[in-house]
């Protein structure tokens, strides 16, 4: 997928909802340039539960709210949304009311335009958007760190896992986890956080603890090292981008708190950093990798 793909399909995410791909596309076109990044119906953490907002410029930190119709019923519960998303992301909310005349909504959008054509040239380290680099590992080797404001996802555990040190060629295949070739003790791992054959995972809606519950009694003694507490994982979870496409999304650094060769069948993990290390490549050898990870590529 290039650049072009990317835009065509994030613009046509919302092509059954006339109102809303009227003032996405405006905005889009008046707007015209291809250094700013958009993303429509964009995942929002808030402190009880989840939003999607309608167009979100990740640089600018601004997103966009489409109001329609419904929304007149409904005007308190959007004001404690909108707060929600303010207070979690610091981000600001714009919105553009549907149900008014067409010059109307056109003015609004005018008006939106203009503003983030002056939060790109009030910002002072405003990087354009490079398209190709957001999802190569060696971005973020250069810079020597992976930062989870930058919400950064990888295509390939492979991806991920050559950030911090390992060479893995691009067709290497393991299962779920490896260890960090650099810093003894700590796991890169890639868990699916939700209900999947044989594990009932999920992350708190403040993304801060992770919850791993074993279902099936054979896995229970999996690899003993991995859940004894105090053991650090850089957690890339398996997810679905704002496209479909499966991703491996960096969520941060946690450590086990909650041992599960005590408790049987469950561990706890808790966000100790959103910011890891990251490390040239280097020649490794096989021994680096879980061996035989059937039983974690459940998890």
């Amino acid at each position: 997928m290039d650049k072009l793909e990317f835009i065509c399909r994030q613009l046509s995410k919302a092509e059954n909802k006339i109102f809303e791909h009227y003032v996405i596309t405006r905005i889009w076109h008046l707007l015209n340039d291809t250094d700013i990044k958009l993303i429509t119906q964009q995942y929002v953490v808030r402190p009880e539960g989840r939003a999607l907002t309608d167009m979100y410029f990740p640089q600018l930190n601004i997103h966009i709210e489409i109001d329609e119709g419904h929304h007149k019923k409904q005007v308190l519960s959007d004001k404690i949304r909108e707060a929600d998303i303010i207070n979690v992301t610091g981000h600001e909310v714009l919105r553009v009311d549907v149900t008014k005349s067409l010059e109307v909504i056109n003015s609004i959008v005018d008006n939106i335009v203009n503003k983030l054509k002056v939060a790109k040239k009030m910002k002072s380290d405003f990087k354009p958007w490079d398209f190709e680099a957001e999802q190569n590992p060696l971005t973020y080797i250069s810079r020597g760190y992976i930062d989870l404001k930058d919400d950064v996802s990888f295509k390939t555990m492979v991806d991920a896992a050559n950030c911090f040190g390992h060479s893995y060629k691009p067709n290497a295949i393991w299962k779920g986890v490896v260890k960090h070739p650099r810093e003894d003790g700590k796991y890169i791992w890639f868990p699916k956080l939700y209900k999947n054959e044989g594990w009932d995972n999920s992350i708190s809606n403040d993304e801060n603890i992770i919850t791993e519950v074993c279902l099936d009694k054979s896995k229970e003694s999996t690899y003993p090292e991995l859940k004894i507490s105090g053991t650090k994982h850089i957690v890339f979870a398996r997810v679905k981008s704002s496209l479909g496409d499966t991703m491996y999304r960096f969520k941060g650094e946690y450590e086990v708190v909650s041992d599960a060769i005590k408790e049987r069948n469950k561990r706890v993990l808790k966000r100790v950093s959103t910011r890891v290390k990251t490390y040239n490549n280097v020649i490794l050898s096989d021994t680096l990798a879980v061996p035989s990870l059937k039983t974690w590529n459940k998890k």
